[in-house]
Parts: structure tokens; C-alpha cells; sequence
């Protein structure tokens, strides 16, 4: 273990794939590289490596990235199945800091609604060889991507065009043949003339009607299970979300927003660039209380100044039991607005402040009510699977904001400390470096779901 923590990520990255490609040989896994296989087995080349395994060695191919795993003692920080392909994601905080990803996906061919593009079989015979590593053919390249975006009504990036113009240059009746069965013959002829000029992606996106037109032309009794597993998988989703919902809290001066500057860019690195979704307190479904007020001229101006967020007295009873309930709402609707999208799509979204600091700091909302009514309204509402408390020393908040006083502050710290023992939240400690903090809450949320995976597994 001493060892492997010693090496560089790229010296790990390239033992790892190695150890990959000898294990799926090792246990006769029918498989192929689809795509990217430039820099393998040194390096991935992409953001992860795609593999086409036979349908029945799809549970072999699994077992050698656990196997993987637990020889170079990676973490899971993300494991998915579903018709169109296994996902495993593993991850090592490496000595310098800085953390190692290497995510992996086996696709058991290529579906669109359940309905396969091309023919697994045929697309792992006479297969290409580099650096002793199978890869497919370029017609399969090809179909994979390309006729993948057809099917789901996207045009293929323009970074394509010069490969898929060459592809389509040397293998231009194979692809004919094939797209035949979907497009028809003159369509077919059309697009595949298109893309050898080098402009594939300036094919306008087909109908849905005609989309679904083409696939239904391939389904009879003998595919039916391929549609119906589709609908079964999409079904478990609606409830079983595998999305990374998480907040993080604190009071002002504690260091939050460079800890979470951190946090996001580590988080980009292990789940993606454009995966990382970023909010402020509250969905903002329903807009601010005194823009509202502005509109109905209640107010002539609404106060804009976010440095002072305790500078208001706080309402009586009544308004602050109209202002819980309106937030309320803002949550519980802002969720299935904007978080619920966000983890059906398997991404993350990060919220600086959330609920919990609604119940610590109401103060900053104007809320006068006794925390343990506003813990039981937060008990009714969908909150984040992970909600850290940046914990700073009362002296050292002080130091870096003069605006709160020192008893305040002790205030604030206890009440957070408070949603601490009652389960609410996890302390990360920022007295030091934030690097440390950052690392902290990114290493505690894939430890988790490592054990929520191996779990899974077992």
C-alpha cells in the first residue's frame, strides 16, 4: 500500500490499466477498446475507457475491476448498471494531494431505448490489435458514435468530422449496408456522402417520429427483451437516484467559500467538468421575500447588501412563521425543479449553505423561532445525502470578520454544533490549511459511497 501511495497518478494510472487489460485476458473476456485507444495502456487518453464486452462476459469483466481495485487499493466513488452499460469509477488520494480517477465503462453493445445498433458478435470478431490490446474495427467506431447521435436525435460534435470522414472514405459500403437497415437506402446514400466530406456534424437531428419510426423496423419477438429491460431500468431511476446532492455550512468568516472553490474543482476532477452543478442557500424557486414586497410597492428599494447579512431585526411570531413557510416551499419545490433533474442525471449538485443553515442562523433570514420547530420542518423536506459544517475556532472567525461580535459568533458555532450531535451535519475542521478541509469532505463522500458500492457488490 506504502508503495503504490509513493507513485505519480500517471505511473498508477498506467500499472492499473495494465493490470485491467491483463485481468479481462486472464479470465477470457470477449472485449475490444470502442474508442480513444491511442495512449493506452499507458494512458486513458479521455476522460475514462470504453470497452465493448460480450453480453455473457459482462459479469466476468466486473469482477476484474473489483478485483482492480482492491489490489491498488481505490476507492469506488461510483458504480452504476443499467441496460446499455456497467460504470465503475475508482478514485486514491495520492500523497501530493491531488486525487487519482480512473473510471471505466463496459458496454454490452450499443442500445437506444433498448433496441441494439449494431451486433455485438460481429463487431468483436477480426478485431484490430495496438500495443497487444484489442480494439474494434473503424466501421464500429463509427457506428457506435455516430449512428448513437442519430438514434437520439443529436448531431455528432464537430471534432469528429475528420475522423468520421476518413472512416467513412475507406469503409464506405460496409456503413452503407448497415445504415440501410435503419435510414433506407437513399437517406443512407445522402448522410453517408455528407460525412465523407468532413461535415457529419451538420446533419440536422432526425424527428422523434422518424427516430422511433427506424427503431420499431428492428424490434420483433426475439428483441422484445431489449425495450422492456430499458423501461424496467428507467422505472428503478425515477426512485433511486444516483446523483451527489451535498451542502456545506458555516458562519461567515469560517473560510467556507475557499474550501468550497476546492471542493468543486476536486469533485470535477473525479465525476466530470460539466457534471458539477453550484447553488446558493436556497433553489430560488420562489423569489426573494422583498423583491415580492418592491413589486407590490409595499418597499420603494430592496436591500442588496449581502456583506451584512445579520444587519435586519428580525420579524415577530407571525412573520417569521410566514417567512419558514414560504423558504419551506422554496425548498421543497425548488427541489423537484432543479435538484431532482440534476441526480436522475447521475451529477452533482452543490449548495453553499442549505436548509440546515436556515435552523443555525435564522437570524440571517430574519426568523425568530425556536430551533427545535424549525429541525422538525427540515425533517420534512428531501435534504442533501451529505451536509458538512466548516468548523472554525470562535477566536479565528473573529479575527477574520470584525462585522460579528465575539458572542455571536459563539452563538453561531454552538447552534451549528448543535445540528452536529443531533446528525445533521459532519465537521470538517478548517483551522489549518483549507486544502486539508476540502480533502476531508471529498474523501469522507467517496468513502461512503466506496461502502454503499461494495455493498452492492456483495
Amino acid at each position: 500500500m506504502t508503495e503504490i501511495q509513493n507513485l505519480s497518478s500517471e505511473v498508477l494510472e498506467g500499472l492499473a490499466l495494465r493490470q485491467l487489460f491483463a485481468g479481462l485476458t486472464k479470465h477470457k473476456v470477449g472485449y475490444a477498446v470502442l474508442r480513444n485507444h491511442e495512449q493506452l495502456p499507458d494512458r486513458v487518453g479521455s476522460r475514462d475507457i470504453d470497452l465493448l464486452v460480450h453480453p455473457d462476459d459482462r459479469a466476468a469483466a466486473r469482477g476484474v475491476a473489483f478485483d482492480l481495485a482492491k489490489e491498488f487499493d481505490l476507492l469506488i466513488s461510483d458504480l452504476y448498471d443499467d441496460d446499455m452499460f456497467s460504470s465503475l469509477w475508482l478514485y486514491r488520494r495520492m500523497n501530493d494531494g491531488a486525487p487519482f480517477t480512473l473510471s471505466i465503462d463496459f458496454f454490452p453493445g450499443r442500445r437506444v431505448y433498448g433496441v441494439e445498433l449494431y451486433d455485438v458478435e460481429d463487431a468483436l470478431s477480426n478485431l484490430r490489435s495496438h500495443q497487444g490490446i484489442p480494439v474494434v474495427r473503424e466501421p464500429f467506431v463509427f457506428l457506435d458514435k455516430w449512428l448513437y447521435h442519430v438514434m437520439v436525435g443529436q448531431p455528432t460534435p464537430a471534432k469528429y468530422d475528420d475522423l468520421f470522414a476518413g472512416i467513412a472514405e475507406r469503409h464506405f459500403d460496409e456503413l452503407l449496408a448497415h445504415l440501410e437497415t435503419f435510414l433506407g437506402p437513399e437517406d443512407a446514400r445522402k448522410a453517408m456522402s455528407t460525412v465523407q466530406d468532413g461535415r457529419s456534424s451538420t446533419l440536422q437531428p432526425r424527428s422523434v417520429r422518424e427516430r422511433m419510426r427506424m427503431l420499431c423496423a428492428r424490434l420483433n419477438l426475439q428483441n422484445l427483451s431489449g425495450p422492456l429491460a430499458f423501461l424496467a431500468y428507467r422505472l428503478r431511476d425515477q426512485f433511486r437516484l444516483r446523483g451527489l446532492f451535498l451542502s456545506i455550512s458555516g458562519p461567515d468568516g469560517a473560510g467556507k467559500t475557499t474550501v468550497i472553490d476546492l471542493v468543486i474543482e476536486q469533485l470535477k476532477a473525479i465525476y466530470g467538468e460539466k457534471a458539477v452543478n453550484y447553488a446558493h442557500f436556497r433553489p430560488t424557486m420562489l423569489p426573494r421575500i422583498a423583491e415580492i414586497a418592491k413589486k407590490a410597492r409595499a418597499v420603494e428599494t430592496v436591500d442588496e447588501n449581502y456583506d451584512e447579512p445579520h444587519r435586519a431585526e428580525p420579524s415577530g411570531f407571525a412573520g417569521s412563521a410566514a417567512r419558514l413557510v414560504y423558504y419551506w416551499l422554496d425548498y421543497m419545490g425548488g427541489y423537484f425543479r432543479s435538484v431532482y433533474p440534476v441526480l436522475r442525471r447521475r451529477e452533482v449538485m452543490l449548495f453553499d449553505r442549505y436548509y440546515y443553515d436556515m435552523i443555525a442562523d435564522s437570524f440571517r433570514s430574519r426568523i425568530a423561532l425556536p430551533m427545535p420547530l424549525l429541525r422538525v420542518m427540515g425533517r420534512l423536506l428531501p435534504l442533501p445525502q451529505y451536509a458538512f459544517f466548516i468548523r472554525v475556532d470562535s477566536k479565528e472567525i473573529h479575527r477574520r470578520k470584525q462585522e460579528l461580535t465575539m458572542e455571536r459568533i459563539v452563538e453561531l458555532n454552538g447552534r451549528y454544533g448543535d445540528l452536529v450531535r443531533h446528525g445533521w451535519l459532519v465537521p470538517a475542521d478548517n483551522d489549518g490549511a483549507a486544502e486539508a478541509a476540502a480533502a476531508a469532505i471529498v474523501d469522507h463522500i467517496v468513502t461512503d459511497r466506496d461502502t454503499r458500492a461494495r455493498r452492492t457488490i456483495a
